[in-house]
């Protein structure tokens, strides 16, 4: 993925083109097979996720399926956040590529750039909602 097409998503059109460009040459790229686990609830939060291409479901062991997410969606940012184990398993529902973004990277772009807070806050007030009209 180039700075132009990651312009597109939301979490990253918010920095400047070399700031965006700079996250994206140390991101890895990791693709995953249909019904592979991304992230698994329990696990050490190690990473950010920005969907690149694909969809995937996350899931909690206590409510089954609470969310889709695809292209240009981002998750694992609360972990890294509150710096606590994963809350939820991530499973790719077709060929899914992400973006993963180390903590200290993730942790330091948030120190540095402020309003990555605003995308990221727009996000979790998405998931509330979407959680408020359609619970398990």
């Amino acid at each position: 993925m180039d700075s132009q097409s990651a312009a597109s998503i939301p979490l990253l059109a918010v920095l400047a083109p070399k700031v965006r460009a700079a996250v994206l040459e140390n991101a890895k790229r990791r693709t995953y097979g249909p019904d592979e686990t991304v992230v698994r609830e329990g696990d050490s939060a190690l990473h950010l996720y920005i969907v690149a291409t694909g969809h995937a479901r996350i899931e909690r062991a206590d409510q089954g399926v609470v969310a889709r997410i695809g292209p240009g969606d981002f998750f694992g940012e609360l972990a890294l956040i509150e710096e606590h184990d994963r809350t939820a398993t991530v499973v790719a529902d077709d060929e899914l590529t992400c973006l993963l973004i180390p903590v200290w990277e993730f942790r330091a772009l948030l120190q540095e750039h402020p309003e990555l807070a605003l995308p990221m806050l727009h996000a979790l007030i998405a998931r509330v909602h979407r959680r408020e009209h359609h619970p398990r």
